[in-house]
């Protein structure tokens, strides 16, 4: 299941990410998980400075804002320009080359290593050892196709649902690629099923069923819930070396 591609699937550009692909996810808002993430953030990195890792529209570099300096990176100048007026107290540039050495405590990359091929995924990867000064730490988010969750919908996974998710390894491919390049594994976890119905039940009673360990997650702050029982994989990294 390495890699796996939902049908149709092609990576998407800088101009892909405009107004009409965020109306489409439902991600172009404030949302509940952003709070989750930015208590995350607080509760197991050292301190910032903070980088949002592709912000989308800026909502978790605003969040992230609240703890410290933050910055936003975007490939979409559609995504930087709305950041922006979102989190007008953070910088947001589009140049990976304006983000500085060893300038940041911990950075956010949520739902982004999904859209990236292993080539360019390793990039990145290589980019946040240079950005993070040393021991910096990261907490990053991506669907995970080894899931309950994803084995609860099929073939109606939401991590199909976007034909950009060109990279969609299992928790455990992850993490070894994660290391592979540089970075140290701390904590690692999921996110929980939130994504009901997942059975023909009413909404509110499969969500009982359901949604209620990641509820208790999302209360507490704490990565509590073991990977490959939820939607998504979490994970805590430090960075071991820098290039």
């Amino acid at each position: 299941m390495s890699a796996e591609r939902a049908p149709g699937s092609h990576e998407g550009t800088g101009e892909h990410y405009d107004a009409d692909y965020y109306a489409g996810n439902g991600q172009a808002g404030d949302r509940p998980a952003l709070r989750l993430y930015t208590r995350l953030v607080a509760r197991y990195t050292d301190g910032g400075p903070y980088l949002d890792f592709g912000c989308g529209t800026g909502h978790l570099v605003r969040r992230l804002s609240a703890l410290g300096p933050a910055w936003g990176f975007e490939l979409s100048d559609y995504s930087a320009a709305t950041a922006r007026a979102t989190a007008p107290g953070a910088t947001i540039t589009t140049d990976v080359e304006e983000l500085p050495t060893a300038g940041f405590g911990a950075l956010t990359a949520i739902h982004v290593l999904e859209h990236l091929d292993d080539a360019t995924a390793a990039d990145v990867l290589a980019t946040w050892r240079r950005i993070l000064r040393p021991g910096g730490q990261a907490l990053v988010v991506m669907p995970d196709p080894a899931g309950r969750g994803r084995r609860l919908a099929g073939n109606d996974w939401m991590g199909f649902a976007d034909p950009t998710h060109i990279n969609l390894k299992p928790h455990a491919e992850w993490a070894a690629f994660l290391r592979e390049h540089g970075f140290t594994v701390e904590r690692e976890g999921t996110d929980g099923l939130w994504d009901v119905p997942y059975s023909r039940l009413p909404k509110l009673l499969d969500a009982a069923r359901y949604a209620v360990p990641g509820f208790v997650q999302f209360v507490a702050g704490r990565m509590l819930l073991r990977p490959g029982t939820g939607e998504s994989s979490m994970f805590v990294l430090r960075c071991a070396s820098r290039t």
